[in-house]
């Protein structure tokens, strides 16, 4: 991040909810969450339903406190957070916090505004799912360890993901859809 910042280069990178995180969002004063309403419905992989609606809110967060202060970054902490719709798949050590609503932390130096901020991140979100239904996908089976066989493999699985998308199968690029399941599987 103090390399993004030595090259004016922004950075906007989803954090994990540990402690030092847990307890900057528990400070967060609760007249600070500002509701959003999604134009697009997201899917939701642990309530196996799409969801349009969540709050957010931000706060100031300086990560890598245990190195030296010239390696320490200062920046926003933007958090979505989303009624949990299934309790019984609390993520084990979030349950204190995590009581009612399931929290997504964005660390970034964006001057954007919140809300064009949390968009631009979740933009960046669909990209990462994209890509990461490739690699689960067609383009599981690259590296071969031939050049030409990963060329192939690269531009039959960009091929058949444009394909279904343009069928409509998997819903518009912009809204990321989770595989289908048989009920054998």
């Amino acid at each position: 991040m103090n390399a993004c910042r030595a090259l004016c280069v922004r950075f906007s990178v989803t954090v994990r909810m540990n402690a030092s995180v847990k307890a900057a969002i528990a400070g967060i004063d609760e007249a600070a969450w500002k509701t959003i309403k999604y134009p697009k419905a997201v899917w939701d992989e642990e309530g196996q339903c799409s969801i349009s609606d969540a709050e957010i809110a931000e706060t100031t967060y300086t990560a890598f406190t245990s190195k030296p202060k010239k390696q320490q970054v200062t920046a926003r902490l933007i958090v979505r957070r989303v009624k949990r719709l299934n309790p019984a798949a609390v993520p084990e050590g979030q349950d204190t916090l995590v009581d009612t609503w399931r929290y997504h932390a964005a660390f970034t130096d964006s001057p954007l505004s919140l809300f064009d901020a949390e968009r631009d991140h979740r933009r960046h979100a669909v990209v990462e799912q994209v890509i990461a239904d490739l690699k689960n996908g067609p383009f599981a089976h690259a590296p071969s360890g031939h050049f030409q066989a990963n060329a192939v493999w690269l531009a039959l699985a960009a091929l058949a993901h444009n394909l279904t998308r343009a069928a409509g199968a998997l819903g518009p690029p912009s809204t990321p859809r989770p595989p289908q399941r048989s009920a054998t599987t």
